[in-house]
């Protein structure tokens, strides 16, 4: 049996004789004496169900409740996510504009001043003259 399995048959079975499996023959019982992670994980469990069972008036979940959640939570989740999404799309899209500025103006100031245009004739000529006055 893989853990998943066990783990979900765990959570599923309910505080039945004592959150301990029944029978020791049962392969749950023979996965958790070999499997420290699930026992570590029905370990904690038990716990949260005796926590549970002396909160307040002793009220428990029943067994189905920790499937209904996770089920809840995994259609829910990807709604509220687009919702939250399409609320930031706005802000998103004038931070990216500001970025934008912010780097035209940047690139902007960073360009050197022409003052002085020449051709590239004009510079070979310059180069060249230079060359005969050096020699």
């Amino acid at each position: 049996m893989n853990c998943t399995r066990i783990r979900r048959g765990l959570m599923q079975s309910g505080p039945a004789n004592g959150d301990s499996p029944a029978d020791p023959d049962q392969p749950v019982a023979e996965h958790l004496r070999h499997c420290a992670a699930c026992r570590g994980f029905a370990e904690r469990l038990q716990t949260a169900r005796q926590g549970l069972r002396r909160h307040h008036a002793g009220i428990e979940p029943d067994a189905a409740f920790a499937s209904r959640l996770s089920r809840r939570l995994a259609t829910d989740t990807p709604t509220d996510l687009g919702r939250t999404a399409l609320r930031l799309l706005p802000l998103s899209v004038a931070v990216l504009l500001l970025l934008f500025l912010i780097s035209t103006q940047t690139r902007r100031l960073a360009e050197p001043a022409a003052t002085i245009t020449a051709t590239e004739d004009a510079y070979l000529t310059w180069v060249l003259a230079a060359d005969e006055e050096n020699s």
